[in-house]
């Protein structure tokens, strides 16, 4: 699930728009409730068809919204956190959230073993667990789930000739399909207004997985990855325009196929017109939007980093403030960094914005500091080296010229047999300066000075014939 079913650019939605508050509360409430059941880092696993699966609970239970409470009314509000029971509908799309976000992450550990891959498997271990235990709580079997996984990794395995398209892709989404198809039906049943919703789910979830060997074709192949379309067609920089419309038509069938399912639905007209009108424009965008090929490394940071600007300057509704510039930029370094980031990103909210300047504020502000921290360190280690270096040097030095009392006894013998009684005061204060510590380094450097001055000018003289 990777945004079909997203409202289209909100930059000119009036606030007061009852069907913006709709979705908004239910985006916003869903994020909370994952937030609420499991933990902060799981809030980035929102996406914008479970949320559509959200609004769709919410409309067949004919839920009230006075009856929820404030902090799940208001939206934009990301910590403010509802403290009473949650909502069925919200309760479930973040439940499904989550579960599908980390059965998303086991299955890119799965096709492209990566450290990245491994450490969000560490990162979301207890909130799968957590999930795993709300299923069971509510009679939904998971091994159900876990086998069909399974069944989906040994027909990729399999070597099969297909004689038609439609009946290739459907045998590789039909996995999806059932997931997607499961989830939605065990939401519907257990509502007071008990509502079969497989066959919704069925379609959406076959939509979403041949939509995605669409897109995916060239990367795939680049990437040397499945792809049914790979399987059906081969391996090729780019499908012809045959073919791709061939790819488009099925789509489109699906959508008719979910658009009757909606219209059986007891819901509102309006309301079955907002999905439908959703799901056409996110589909013919993604549909007929300009096919790129990345054939090396930099060709795909590029293209990555373009389709990056583009997704920012649709949240961002064109920048002029500093404050969307600034937005529109931390915005572009999410998503090149994370492409899937677009899926949860919200298109409105402040409390957001200053998030993501925050994290990337934080993140930056902690490899500075970490860099100075570790100059600084370097810089003390260096200067207590040093300082070992001379002591060790002080040392040696000392041992070469004395034994036990320094240079005191031979200082006082010499100074008894040259100087006078008279001066023998100032000659006992010049060997006692001589043997103190920290003036010792400096008699031997002064030393070492005349006798090397010395060599020199016996060498210049003898070099000019003097000697």
């Amino acid at each position: 699930m990777f945004g079909l079913m997203h409202p289209q650019n909100t930059c000119s939605t009036k606030k007061n728009n009852s069907n913006y508050l709709y979705h908004r509360r239910h985006y916003c409430g869903t994020c909370k409730a994952i937030g609420k059941n499991y933990n902060q880092q799981s809030r980035l696993m929102l996406n914008w068809d479970t949320v559509f699966l959200s609004e769709l609970l919410s409309q067949l239970e004919h839920e009230n919204f006075k009856s929820w409470s404030d902090r799940l009314k208001t939206v934009n509000t990301c910590f403010s956190i509802p403290k009473e029971k949650l909502p069925f509908s919200l309760e479930y799309a973040a439940t499904v959230s989550v579960l599908l976000g980390t059965l998303k992450i086991n299955d890119n550990n799965q096709d492209e073993p990566a450290l990245k891959w491994k450490f969000a498997q560490c990162l979301y271990t207890s909130s799968q667990k957590k999930v795993l235990l709300q299923f069971e709580h509510w009679g939904i079997d998971t091994i159900y789930i876990q086998s069909i996984i399974q069944q989906q990794y040994q027909r990729e395995r399999k070597k099969i000739q297909f004689k038609h398209l439609h009946s290739c892709l459907n045998y590789y989404a039909e996995a999806t399909a059932k997931i997607t198809a499961y989830l939605f039906q065990q939401g519907g049943l257990r509502l007071q207004q008990k509502t079969d919703l497989y066959q919704l789910g069925y379609s959406f979830g076959q939509l979403i997985y041949i939509l995605d060997a669409f897109e995916d074709y060239e990367k795939d192949v680049f990437k040397d990855q499945f792809n049914p379309l790979i399987k059906y067609f081969g391996s090729f920089n780019q499908l012809d325009e045959s073919n791709l419309e061939s790819v488009r038509s099925i789509l489109l069938d699906i959508q008719a196929e979910i658009d009757t399912h909606l219209q059986q639905l007891s819901i509102t007209a309006e309301a079955i017109s907002i999905y439908k009108d959703r799901l056409a424009s996110n589909l013919a965008l993604r549909l007929y939007q300009e096919r790129r090929i990345p054939k090396t490394i930099n060709d795909q940071i590029a293209l990555r980093w373009n389709e990056a600007k583009i997704f920012a300057n649709q949240i961002t509704c064109q920048p002029k403030t500093w404050l969307r510039q600034l937005n529109y930029y931390v915005i572009v370094l999410a998503v090149f960094a994370n492409p899937q980031t677009k899926t949860y990103l919200p298109q409105e909210g402040k409390l957001q914005i200053v998030g993501w300047t925050l994290l990337m504020t934080t993140i930056l502000a902690s490899i500075g500091i970490a860099g100075v921290v570790r100059r600084d360190r370097k810089k003390q280690k260096d200067q207590k080296r040093k300082e070992k270096r001379i002591k060790r040097l002080k040392r040696k030095i000392k041992n070469l010229f004395r034994k036990k009392d320094c240079w005191s006894d031979c200082c006082s013998n010499c100074c008894n047999q040259c100087c006078s009684d008279s001066c023998s005061n100032c000659c006992g204060d010049c060997c006692e300066w001589m043997c103190q510590e920290d003036n010792l380094m400096i008699t031997v450097i002064l030393l070492i000075s005349i006798v090397a001055i010395t060599t020199i000018i016996i060498l210049i003289l003898f070099f000019l014939g003097l000697l």
